[in-house]
């Protein structure tokens, strides 16, 4: 998990523009309710219970922002067309990236991680288009 905050943590310290750092600070707390879950999963302390719900809500209040330009409700279905296949490009990037890491490990587990991954990437890109 160390190494999404370092790469989160690079590409906050890296932004060259507004638009970017606010990705980047947006990601990066994406990547913070997920680690916040997998904490308050683990263990019965409320604190982590509470940690969790104020990251939810820490994305939920930048998902507000203007400037991270969210698709417009209801969408029109050329934009929602659009909006779909950009999703679906970057499923194949990354499912093509995690098939890249299945073919390399030596670990059996990451592997079957990775092919399980890639199937369900495989069945989003199916349900947009």
């Amino acid at each position: 998990m160390k190494h999404f905050f370092d790469y989160a943590t690079r590409q906050i310290k890296t932004a060259d523009s507004l638009p970017a750092l606010l990705a980047a600070a947006f990601m990066g707390l994406e990547l913070i309710e997920r680690a916040a879950t997998i904490l308050a999963q683990s263990t019965s302390e409320d604190a982590y219970q509470t940690a969790l719900g104020e990251a939810s809500d820490a994305w939920w209040a930048l998902a507000d922002a203007p400037s991270l330009a969210w698709p417009q409700s209801p969408m029109p279905d050329t934009d929602a067309r659009e909006f779909a296949a950009a999703i679906t490009s970057l499923v194949m990037v990354v499912a093509e990236a995690i098939l890249n890491v299945a073919s390399k490990t030596t670990e059996p587990a990451d592997r079957v991680a990775c092919l399980r991954a890639v199937h369900h990437a495989g069945n989003v890109a199916a349900a947009l288009r």
